[in-house]
């Protein structure tokens, strides 16, 4: 594949497994949660979704229900947040404790769909 040409058309033009999703990054620099996601991820969100019929997920930052509210209202069809589950499992004081707060932290941002 060439390097000339916008990463959207390079999206389009993969020829990845039908059943894999595209991963949209949704910062650019080091991985890790942050305050907000950049308003830039909704017109690439768009524009990927223009070329490619593959679920389109977002990672790389995402770590609040709000986050993940903001994403699927964009129409993404899944969100990446293991940066955040790393964090809060190392965290933790113990195993047990890390397993119980990694469950409410995912329904927490499982209750922020539609």
């Amino acid at each position: 594949m060439s390097m000339s040409g916008s990463l959207v058309e390079k999206v389009g033009a993969l020829d990845i497994d039908e059943y894999r999703p595209v991963k949209e990054v949704s910062s650019v620099g080091v991985t890790g949660a942050r305050a907000s996601v950049s308003s830039r991820v909704q017109s690439l969100l768009q524009e990927i979704k223009e070329v490619t019929t593959k679920p389109v997920a977002v990672g790389f930052g995402i770590s609040k229900p709000e986050q993940v509210q903001q994403i699927a209202g964009w129409g993404a069809e899944g969100v990446i947040v293991d940066s955040a589950m790393v964090k809060l499992l190392g965290e933790a004081k113990s195993p047990e404790e890390g397993l119980k707060e990694l469950e409410a932290f995912t329904k927490s941002l499982e209750s922020a769909l539609p």
